[in-house]
């Protein structure tokens, strides 16, 4: 029989509202973003460096078929934020060459010049 790979689970799957009220399903495959019904396929995954890139789905309304960068933080008070670095990059590569959103920055520009989003579990 093959050997099976065995993965680290992704740190931050599962539901989630922002602070723009866009609801958001995060799984080791899948990044859901539904008030926007945009949708991201997980390539790859860092929980040491909080970082995820994904293919944006060939739906989606703007940027399709591109890649994204996704950048997490968590604050003082073990609050998880998110940050798109990337949404158009050309490919896997460039998505991952995209320089990591400033963690130190959450409520002001640290994300692309722009706040990062903060994120509330969904019970």
């Amino acid at each position: 029989f093959p050997w099976t790979a065995l993965m680290v689970p992704l740190e931050i799957q599962g539901a989630y509202t922002d602070n723009y009220g866009t609801d958001h399903v995060i799984s080791s495959a899948l990044w859901a973003q539904s008030s926007s019904s945009m949708l991201f396929h997980v390539a790859t995954y860092d929980n040491d460096a909080d970082v995820l890139i994904a293919q944006n789905d060939s739906a989606n309304a703007w940027a399709a078929d591109l890649w994204s960068r996704f950048d997490w933080a968590w604050d003082g008070d073990g609050n998880l934020w998110y940050c798109q670095t990337a949404y158009d990059a050309a490919s896997q590569e460039d998505a991952t060459a995209v320089g990591a959103a400033d963690a130190s920055d959450l409520e002001g520009t640290g994300c692309n010049g722009f706040p990062w989003s903060s994120m509330t579990v969904v019970e």
